[in-house]
């Protein structure tokens, strides 16, 4: 008897389950959309601003240019 193990021969893909924090916004995001307090167009525009202007890249940005702008440190 061979002995199972975690990888496709065929080269298909498992995917893998939410993490907590994902089910729990997922989650979130569904009651907020069924109870009609947001639509999914305010939730993409949010998530887009927070990755785009506001997310951790801006802050890595700002540290950069420091390092090279003294003026601006």
């Amino acid at each position: 008897m061979s002995k199972p193990h975690d990888h496709d021969h065929d080269g298909g893909h498992h995917p893998q389950p939410p993490s907590g924090i994902e089910a729990r916004v997922r989650a979130v995001e569904s009651l907020l959309l069924e109870k009609g307090l947001v639509s999914s167009d305010a939730i993409d525009r949010v998530v887009s601003a927070y990755e785009k202007d506001i997310g951790p890249l801006n802050g890595a940005r700002a540290v950069a240019r420091a390092w090279r702008d003294q003026q601006f440190k």
